[in-house]
């Protein structure tokens, strides 16, 4: 028997995404005893999808240019999202957590829908082009190489091979606050650029 659809209220005045329906909840065959939530947003994504790709570290996102899906590995799940606004999403407890995961990543929509509409949003390819060319080296290279351990690592090429990974965030990093290390800071805006710094976790 199929169950009722549910629909749930996201922003009352969300400039793409207002609402969402839960279609279908099942048993996750990857993890026993939690579900897989099928969800329909209330807006098509085509124009959104690849934009996305800028606003998560490059271990959290995926994303398939041909069939313009994303598949984001956040909140210790895998959430894959479609043009037609279907969501899909695996490793949940109840159906309410995915309505607040899913609540969180509409706002992160909204937000990207409006930047694309003022212009302002990043081209994706450019942003994957710079990606693959950055490794952990890249980033080590402009890091203090003190090995602190203050960011919560032990070594600094720890440190950035997690951030690749999206383990961590490059604010994290608190020596690249002081003034001591503004060459470090430049190093890295010249290096990755500052829109990767941000996607990283920088925060000025």
């Amino acid at each position: 028997m199929e169950m009722e659809e549910l629909e749930y209220d996201l922003f009352e005045d969300g400039v793409l995404v207002k609402k969402v329906v839960i279609k279908n909840i099942k048993p996750c065959i990857i993890s026993e005893g939690q579900i897989s939530v099928l969800m329909e947003l209330d807006s098509e994504l085509h124009h959104v999808l690849p934009l996305l790709m800028a606003k998560f570290p490059p271990g959290k996102v995926n994303y398939l240019e041909k069939k313009n899906v994303i598949t984001l590995s956040i909140y210790e799940r895998l959430i894959t999202i479609y043009p037609s606004g279907k969501v899909s999403m695996n490793k949940t407890n109840t159906k309410e957590e995915s309505i607040e995961i899913i609540k969180e990543i509409t706002a992160i929509i909204n937000e990207t829908h409006v930047e694309h509409k003022e212009g302002k949003s990043v081209d994706y390819r450019l942003i994957k082009e710079k990606l693959s060319k950055i490794g952990p080296l890249s980033i080590y290279s402009c890091l203090p190489q003190t090995d602190c351990e203050e960011c919560g690592e032990k070594t600094c090429m720890a440190f950035a091979m997690k951030l690749l990974s999206g383990e961590c965030k490059l604010n994290e990093c608190m020596l690249l606050h002081e003034m001591g290390y503004m060459n470090n800071v430049k190093c890295l805006k010249s290096t990755v650029g500052i829109q990767i710094m941000e996607i990283l976790g920088w925060k000025s």
